[in-house]
């Protein structure tokens, strides 16, 4: 009577064991956020909407990253003139119709386009529109259901991701908002490309 009690006690916790979530789904987390913090090629198509206090617009989107140096063209938030911003090695260019401009007239433009006081974190934003934390700073994620980043919190700035696309065996965010007190970006993407 013993030897049966004992095997259906060992029967009944192996059944508990098979109930358990696995633990690779976490592990799948960490693999395909390492993946993609690696991503260091790839170009985003869509649209941005920036709101910083009772100022806004709203344009078209391009960006093409390769490695650290970053194109950024907005198209529209000017009377139709296209903004671009290229960062390379941690420092910001502005373009207005392919003209560059001087330092302090970037900074004017920036000011008047994305609100006083704030730093559009650039270097960051490379690694949030693909979904994921910039890799060795401090931050709190919220994962979904479906294991993919759902909410972050890094450098001051709140990120939230509403919807990903599928991108050959990746899934890259489709609707992202980014918002530091009162300046808020919106970026809906369209089309990701990534190299073959």
């Amino acid at each position: 009577m013993t030897a049966r009690v004992a095997a259906a006690t060992f029967l009944s916790l192996l059944a508990g064991c098979a109930t358990l979530p696995p633990p690779a789904a976490e592990d799948d987390w960490l693999a395909r956020c390492a993946a993609l913090q690696a991503l260091d090629a790839w170009t985003l198509a869509g649209r941005i909407a920036v709101a910083a206090g009772e100022d806004g617009f709203s344009g078209g989107l391009r960006w093409a990253q390769v490695r650290d140096r970053a194109d950024i063209a907005v198209s529209g938030p000017m009377g139709g003139k296209g903004l671009a911003i290229r960062v390379e090695s941690g420092r910001a260019a502005v373009l207005v119709d392919g003209e560059p401009l001087a330092d302090a007239e970037s900074e004017r433009l920036l000011v008047r386009h994305f609100g006083a006081g704030q730093a559009l974190p650039v270097a960051e934003m490379r690694y949030w529109v693909l979904g994921v934390p910039v890799p060795g700073m401090a931050a709190e994620e919220t994962l979904g259901g479906d294991r993919r980043l759902a909410r972050l919190v890094q450098s001051g700035w709140q990120v939230r991701y509403d919807r990903y696309l599928g991108v050959g065996a990746l899934s890259l965010p489709a609707r992202i908002e980014m918002t530091r007190e009162d300046l808020r970006l919106r970026v809906i993407a369209s089309d990701w490309q990534l190299p073959p």
